[in-house]
This record gives structure tokens, sequence and C-alpha cells, in this order.
């Protein structure tokens, strides 16, 4: 058998795991419907574990989800529990039904065929722009989920495995990781960055970190859906704003008009930190898409394609303001 047969396979069975984990909601035989390909490149969607449509004991529309192993070393699923209540009971996204850790898998309510995720060109409009970082502002006025992280944490462990290697998911077999070109230089701006982050102060709240258009579902009467927690952390909310300005601002007036609408002015600080944030999404979510390249167990998968776009994003900011006064700014 190949090796991309028993990778399907395996998946496979990790699917029957996670339906057999539920059974007060889903019969021991029931079959998955339609699943969501995940697609890293151009939109980033379903890559963090295994979607499908089911139909609960009782006729109820459900979701699940269980995480790939390829993913659960970044995903945070006691977290992804808690902000999925959280913003369930707070109408902010589908309502959770059940988890199980020992699966990593989420069974939630199904939304109807009427809502669909959110594209660069529905961010152009001032109605789904507005209603989608209320949203996001809203989830920040949740509860605190218990455990703190920074994308400079984050960029930290994605470093350290860049460092080490890794191993192919599959196999077992080391890997050598090449880095990027410019890696260095970027990593030498990363760090000056942080060090300005550490040494100015910063608001704390739930984020979604994940803010990729795809985890905003619309409906076509404007309403908004968050979905996709798994690696939700209490962290600074501006981050949060800058990683959704980099899935559709193309100039700093966008950027500017961002931030207007999530915190009610645009002051030169505020716009200072949001851009350097907007250099650390980037940077962080390049390595992300490179390391999952190497270690995957689904090759077809284009995440060497998504990082080396996220990478030559990052390039562009740098080269374009000047960090080191707004490091000042901030």
């Amino acid at each position: 058998m190949s090796t991309d047969m028993q990778a399907s396979d395996a998946r496979a069975a990790t699917l029957r795991q996670a339906i057999d984990a539920f059974p007060a909601w889903l019969a021991k035989d029931a079959l998955p419907g339609d699943t969501v390909a995940p697609v890293a490149h151009p939109m980033n969607r379903g890559v963090d574990g295994q979607c499908a449509r089911m139909t609960g004991i009782n006729g109820e529309a459900l979701f699940l989800k269980v995480l790939n192993r390829d993913q659960r070393r970044w995903a945070r699923f006691g977290n992804a529990v808690e902000m999925a209540k959280n913003a369930g009971n707070a109408g902010l996204s589908p309502r959770l039904v059940a988890s199980d850790a020992a699966t990593g898998a989420y069974l939630l309510e199904r939304l109807d065929d009427n809502w669909r995720p959110a594209i660069v060109r529905d961010l152009r409009a001032d109605q789904a722009r507005e209603s989608i970082l209320a949203a996001t502002k809203a989830l920040h006025g949740l509860p605190l989920i218990g455990r703190r992280e920074s994308v400079i944490a984050r960029i930290s462990r994605l470093r350290e495995a860049m460092d080490a290697g890794a191993r192919n998911i599959e196999t077992g077999a080391p890997i050598r990781v090449t880095p990027p070109e410019g890696f260095g230089d970027m990593c030498a701006t990363v760090d000056r960055i942080a060090r300005g982050f550490a040494a100015a102060s910063s608001d704390l709240a739930p984020c979604h970190v994940e803010n990729s258009l795809s985890n905003f579902l619309l409906d076509p009467s404007g309403s908004v859906r968050l979905v996709d927690f798994d690696r939700a952390a209490d962290g600074d909310p501006l981050s949060d704003v800058a990683a959704l300005c980099n899935e559709y601002c193309r100039t700093d007036a966008d950027v500017a008009q961002a931030v207007e609408i999530h915190v009610g002015h645009a002051d030169p600080a505020t716009l200072a930190r949001v851009k350097l944030y907007m250099i650390l999404s980037a940077f962080q979510w390049g390595m992300w898409g490179k390391l999952s390249h190497f270690t995957t167990d689904r090759p077809d998968i284009e995440y060497f394609k998504y990082g080396e776009n996220q990478l030559i994003r990052c390039a562009w900011h740098i080269a374009n303001w000047d960090v080191d006064q707004l490091i000042r700014g901030m």
C-alpha cells in the first residue's frame, strides 16, 4: 500500500473514532456527509482538521471537526473549547455541542447553506468590513480563557522548530527545514520588534489568533459568525486586528480605517502597534506554512505556497515601513 493510501486510511480511521466519541449525539454507524476540502492557498480553510457535515440521532444539523495530527502541536484544544463555548453563548459563533480531548474533536451546530466564508471583496464593502470588525471586538469582550500567549511567543516556538529541524508525521524521518530567503534579516527585525513590545504595556483579551477571512462566515443579511478557535489565547487584541488587516488591507489608509472602526480612534501609537503586529503575524504564518509543508502527511495542501506568500508580505512591510520609527512611536 502506498504512503498516500496509508495516510488516507489513517485519516478515515481518525474521523471514525471522532464520530464514535459522541454516542449521545451521533449514531455508531453515522456516516459523514459533505466534507470541507482543506485548502491553504489562496484561501486558508479547513487545514487544521478534518471537517464533515453530520446529522444527529434526533435529526440535528451538526458539524464535526477533528484536529489533524500534523497540526495538533500548534493547536490549543482546551483554549479552543473554552472560546467556542463563550463565543457560542454570546451568539458570535455556532454553538459548541460537545468536545472530546482524546480524539481532538469538536461537535458544533451546523449553519445552513446561506452562510459562506468571507473573501477580500467583502471587506472592500463598508457593511461587511464593519460587521467583521465589530464581531472581532465583541469576541475581545468575552471572559478571558485562562492561557496567555502572544504572537511573539508563537514565533519563538516556530523558530525553535525551524532550528531543530522536524520529522515527517508519517514516516518519522528527520527533515532539515530550509530557511526562506532573507530569513536572517527578518529574524533580526522581529527581534527588535519583540524588544519593543517587551518594554510596552498592552491590553489583554481573548483573541481569535487565526484571523483568515474564511474563519468569518457571512449570511445574506450581513450577519457574521466566527469559527475555528484552535489557536485561541489571551493576548493583545490589537494583534487580532493586525492579522485581519493583513488579509485585506492594501494601503496605510485601509489600516487606519480598520483601527478606527475597531478602537474608535486611529492615533499614531495604536497604528504603530498594529503595523508591527502585521509584520509579526505575517512572519508567524510564513514559518508555519514552511514547517507544515515539510512535516505534513497531506502533500496535496499547498502549505509551501501559503508560507511563501506570507513571508513575501512580511518582507514587503519591512521594506515599506520604518520599523524603528514604529517601535519608538508605539
